[in-house]
């Protein structure tokens, strides 16, 4: 990891000696102001990008052309340090508090480094840009503390794993961190970036979004923080003559919890990913893409030269079979993801679709024939209407399915986020890197979103499934009850108000948990989350 972040800052450094000055507001993954510019998409008032490769870099090119940003000023100037006619520029990020607090047991959510355990939960986020002609150098940590309240933990069946670890198979992702409150602090939205010539390189720990989804990333997304990583790609949408290309290709390194107890080869994963969006100039308002992850563990004399090149490796097992090696398998993981998102900005409406494969298809003929082994999908819409007074109101629905397909019955069957040689999974300090709903979950959502000159007001209602594929394996053992699904239903509000440079949002859900733990009883959790942040202009 070290070669690689030290040859993409020589090249950043002999990038940013020719570029000339280029200073532009940028909007962090989960941002509520990321949201509100995909709703100007859908109304014709900003440029269309494929909100499949995110955290967005170029908030000023997103900005309406005649200026006009709706009730929420999205693009007013930020606040500076700087003299005119100089190249050097200070910003101040963004600094607040944010709380959460569950009255019974964990949640997931998209909330970054943040592990919402039982109790209350606390981080405190700060910190400053300097820009400098191409260059930008961002310090945007978190300080982190959470209460960590005892609650019934479901009993571990994996040999060996610690009683906070995940009750039904080997995978890093620990029901609870310990048996006492802990504090850290996290790196965040920290990054160093070069741009120039249309192409952006550097290194950092921001949060990466891949995929049009709006409440699940089945690859990347906000579920869990910003993992160390290197990254080189364009710089938005740059055209290629028959239309845009949007791509990003990232090496990065992945830690493990303390309560991931199972012996493994090595504690230390290598990531490295690649994700690309194509808009035809022909067919307005569409972009598709795909995007591909390998994960692994380090080997003891490092990640050679080949493995760094990954992902454009030949998606067929035949040409890893071996006798060995007579079913191909891969001694590291693989998610492939193939996207599409149209919006129809006439109508105010959006479309989008996610197809994944965690598994190599043997070869072409077993394309055709199982095409549904191993596949996740997310399928979601959005309307937008135009109300009078430059206020907005937002329609949504979203659909994400991880479970098994029925070609487990004949062959094997990966479970999305764990592999049966790296243990630890797909996960980045004991928390899913993708989708938040995790191995073999599903996740239902409808929500309705109003933005005002004042701030936003929204209300949802949700349908998750816990591991689903372990429930199956579960029920198999205990008589085949077929009424014990873990399912959690979800009915939430949430609002933001702007006071000047103050943002003040909350968000207020109670969730009623059906057959906790498959055996357990139904039971109820309430969860409030406030945010006071400070964004200077």
């Amino acid at each position: 990891m070290g070669v690689v972040v030290g040859r993409v800052l020589l090249v950043c450094f002999a990038f940013g000696a020719l570029v000339q000055a280029v200073q532009a507001q940028e909007v962090d993954v989960g941002d509520l102001h990321e949201r509100y510019l995909r709703l100007l998409q859908l109304s014709g008032d900003a440029p269309m990008r494929s909100f499949s490769n995110r955290p967005l870099i170029e908030r000023d090119d997103l900005a309406p052309e005649d200026g006009d940003t709706g009730p929420w000023g999205l693009v007013r100037p930020q606040a500076i340090v700087g003299c005119e006619g100089c190249d050097l520029v200070i910003r101040p990020t963004s600094t607040g508090i944010r709380l959460f607090n569950n009255s019974h047991h964990p949640v997931n959510g998209l909330d970054g480094a943040v592990w919402q355990g039982k109790g209350l939960t606390t981080a405190i986020d700060f910190g400053a840009s300097l820009e400098w002609r191409g260059l930008r150098l961002s310090f945007a940590p978190s300080l982190i503390w959470t209460q960590n309240s005892s609650f019934e933990l479901a009993p571990v069946e994996v040999g060996g794993q610690s009683v906070f670890g995940y009750p039904w198979r080997p995978i890093d992702l620990p029901q609870r961190f310990g048996a006492s409150s802990f504090s850290r602090l996290d790196a965040g939205q920290s990054e160093f970036r070069v741009s120039g010539f249309g192409m952006t390189g550097g290194f950092g720990t921001r949060n990466l979004w891949w995929g049009p989804g709006v409440r699940s990333g089945i690859l990347m997304g906000n579920n869990a923080g910003g993992f160390p990583h290197a990254f080189l790609g364009t710089r938005g949408p740059r055209s290629i003559g028959i239309g845009t290309v949007e791509a990003n290709w990232i090496w990065g390194s992945l830690a493990q919890s303390k309560y991931f107890d199972l012996p493994a080869s090595s504690d230390d994963r290598y990531l490295t990913g690649l994700v690309v969006s194509f808009a035809p100039s022909f067919l307005h308002g569409l972009h598709v893409g795909f995007a591909r992850v390998f994960y692994g563990w380090v080997p003891p004399d490092g990640v050679s030269v080949g493995d760094r090149f990954l992902v454009f490796q030949g998606i067929r097992k035949e040409r890893l079979q071996s006798g060995g090696n007579p079913t191909g398998d891969d001694e590291r993981d693989q998610i492939v993801s193939l996207f599409g998102r149209w919006v129809l900005p006439e109508s105010g409406f959006e479309v989008y679709v996610e197809w994944v494969r965690n598994d190599h298809p043997l070869d072409f003929l077993d394309i055709l024939l199982e095409p549904e082994h191993s596949q996740g999908y997310t399928l979601g819409l959005q309307k937008a209407v135009s109300l009078a007074g430059g206020r907005r109101l937002a329609l949504q629905a979203e659909l994400t399915h991880l479970e098994r397909e029925a070609t487990f019955q004949v062959r094997a069957s990966p479970v999305y986020y764990a592999h049966h040689i790296v243990l630890q999974g797909y996960t980045h300090r004991g928390e899913v890197i993708g989708a938040g709903i995790g191995p073999g979950g599903i996740q239902q959502f409808v929500g309705v979103e109003l933005y005002e000159p004042w701030g936003k007001a929204g209300a949802l209602l949700q349908r998750r499934v816990t591991d689903n594929d372990a429930y199956y394996d579960w029920a198999a053992d205990n008589g085949r009850p077929f009424d014990k699904h873990d399912v959690s239903i979800d009915l939430g509000v949430h609002g933001a108000y702007f006071a000047g440079d103050v943002e003040l949002s909350g968000a207020f859900t109670y969730t009623r948990q059906l057959n906790r733990y498959f055996f357990g009883p139904k039971v109820d959790n309430f969860n409030v989350r406030l945010s006071l942040r400070w964004m200077p202009s």
